[in-house]
């Protein structure tokens, strides 16, 4: 089949590179313009950018991909077939009436639950146990297309929102090849979504990553890993004289018992009351009763401004102490 190929993410990498290492023909790779990347000025290349110039493919970066002059440009490729994964932009009609089969979508979650730009995130956040990859034929509304062709994958009890994707990319990849061999014996069945089912996944932005301590352990778990690596948990500590913003990227349940805090209250949410070469121990929502504290044991964090360091290295450089407080407020 003939092939343009829109992606931008890390997630649409393992697609192109099945996709240029097999039978298919890719005409165009249309991806997201070089933009700065952490804390360099100087504009970077998508990942998917990188890969194309790799294989030696073209490659075309509009600021808007329904520009007149881009769908011009599409449309004199005349491809077979339309392949989206982790693009960026809303297609218009125009474009997705170009090729001569349809335009596809690979999407991580079992659709129609997690519709929207951060499936992967919001399945950890919410607790979830298995997700999976989606291929659907890609309409007017976002994410509710026709779905060609599903499958699953259980997500691990420690596994961050980067960690599964990973592991979700080359699925993707792998069902991908096998709807486009479907599409070319003719053999394709697709079913409409049942609306009824459908949940959504809103974006993640970096306000949105603010740990509410209020909350049993269990959710806070969930909530650190699906908000790891980006847009990232962050929480503030309360010291005798300031406040420090602290990146939370790896947490564990924990349960201590009463009499290892050394506190002469019950601790609240929010309380350091264990402190030891595992990590600091934080008190979450207590459902655990009188004899036992659940708690948050954080093992990897990063101070405002400084490197990424285990929980032991920060103990070792900061004064922090049983009784001191994380906030959900700066």
């Amino acid at each position: 089949m003939n092939i343009v190929f829109l992606g931008t993410s890390d997630f649409a990498v393992p697609s192109l590179r099945s996709l240029a290492a097999s039978k298919h023909k890719i005409l165009a790779v249309v991806t997201q313009p070089d933009r700065p990347k952490g804390r360099s000025s100087q504009p970077c290349p998508s990942p998917v950018k990188a890969v194309a110039d790799e294989y030696g493919l073209r490659v075309i970066q509009p600021e808007n991909v329904n520009h007149p002059e881009t769908v011009l440009l599409l449309e004199e490729t005349r491809p077979d077939i339309i392949i989206v994964v982790a693009y960026g932009q809303k297609l218009s009609q125009q474009i997705l009436s170009i090729p001569k089969y349809q335009c596809i979508n690979i999407h991580a979650s079992l659709l129609p639950r997690y519709r929207g730009a951060a499936p992967v995130n919001w399945a950890i956040i919410n607790g979830e146990d298995v997700t999976g990859v989606s291929i659907i034929i890609m309409g007017e509304r976002m994410d509710t297309g026709d779905i060609i062709a599903q499958r699953s994958l259980s997500i691990y009890p420690h596994e961050t929102a980067g960690e599964l994707e990973k592991r979700l990319a080359p699925l993707g990849a792998e069902v991908l090849l096998f709807v486009l061999e479907q599409l070319e014996k003719g053999t394709v069945i697709s079913k409409a979504q049942d609306d009824a089912n459908a949940t959504y996944a809103k974006k993640l932005k970096k306000e949105d990553g603010r740990i509410n301590w209020n909350q049993d352990a269990k959710r806070i778990h969930n909530f650190v890993r699906g908000m790891t690596p980006r847009p990232c948990a962050y929480t503030y500590l309360s010291k005798a004289d300031k406040k420090i913003r602290i990146i939370i990227l790896k947490t564990e349940i924990g349960t201590v018992w009463h009499g290892q805090t050394c506190l002469s209250v019950k601790p609240q949410p929010g309380d350091v009351i264990d402190i030891s070469a595992k990590g600091i121990n934080v008190a979450a929502i207590d459902t655990a009763g009188a004899d036992f504290v659940p708690s948050i044991l954080i093992t990897m964090l990063q101070p405002e401004g400084r490197r990424l360091m285990s929980a032991a290295e920060f103990i070792r450089g900061h004064s922090i102490k049983v009784g001191d407080h994380f906030n959900s407020i700066p």
